[in-house]
């Protein structure tokens, strides 16, 4: 059945991770991130810092293609912590579900919120360090430009008051 249920995922092309942005959308698959912007062509920025435009690679310098690594590195890494949001759900749905004493439900509902506001803070953290490097890409790499404000700018600090008034 896993296996089956892997085939049918991998039949739909999946993407492993996704992030819509006020501008925009970077796609996670493998190792390539795909970034979509609405009357720009997609672009496409490898694991190891290679950049393509409509397909068609850029030459870079070292730099330049340093910036790209932590980019991508940055997408990642929100990744990362978005799937360990997902899996603490999961294991805080199951351990409900075996119908704990009112004791050991406050137990777990305050170990829940800590870590969910632990993850939080490290993705809004990552999140505002992506924006710092997706601003260095738009000024050192033109042809990034149309895709340089997918990531907001907000503060660290203000994307963890928005996620704890989301979940109030």
């Amino acid at each position: 059945m896993l296996l089956t249920l892997c085939t049918c995922v991998a039949a739909c092309d999946m993407p492993d991770f996704s992030y819509s942005g006020e501008n925009g959308k970077a796609t996670l698959n493998g190792n390539v991130l795909t970034l979509h912007v609405d009357s720009s062509p997609d672009a496409t920025i490898g694991s190891s810092g290679d950049f393509t435009v409509d397909g068609k690679a850029l030459p870079l310098a070292p730099a330049q293609r340093g910036l790209l690594v932590l980019y991508y590195q940055g997408v990642t890494d929100i990744r990362e912590q978005a799937s360990g949001m997902k899996a603490g759900i999961v294991a805080a749905k199951n351990a409900f579900a075996a119908k704990p004493d009112a004791d050991a439900k406050q137990k777990l509902k305050d170990t829940v919120v800590s870590q969910a506001h632990q993850l939080t803070v490290k993705m809004c953290q990552d999140e505002a360090n992506l924006k710092t490097v997706q601003d260095q890409l738009n000024a050192q790499v033109p042809a990034f430009k149309p895709y340089g404000d997918i990531f907001r700018a907000r503060s660290a600090e203000d994307c963890i008051k928005d996620n704890d008034n989301d979940n109030d």
